[in-house]
């Protein structure tokens, strides 16, 4: 029995069908993309709104929850500080 070869037909045409399904399953998620996002983030209930950076290591985030929104300021070295923001407020 010779054992000369290491990769059979099958074995190859199985690789390609698994490369080309693979292929075809990226091809899909790219075009739907946005559609799918909005698919599977429906049911969150937080929802970061808004990031922005105060420095390299400091963040300022608005974040939603059951709509009402919180600004969090997450500072190097310190505890985050939560804030909820009223609609009222300017």
């Amino acid at each position: 029995m010779a054992t000369s070869d290491l990769l059979n037909l099958w074995q190859i045409l199985t690789l390609f069908a698994f490369l080309i399904g693979l292929g075809l399953l990226w091809y899909f998620v790219q075009r739907n993309k946005a559609g799918l996002a909005r698919r599977m983030g429906q049911d969150r209930r937080i929802k970061v709104t808004e990031v922005a950076a105060l420095s390299p290591t400091d963040r300022a985030m608005i974040l939603t929850v059951d709509s009402r929104e919180f600004l969090v300021v997450r500072a190097k070295g310190s505890a985050p500080v939560l804030t909820e923001l009223t609609r009222g407020a300017a």
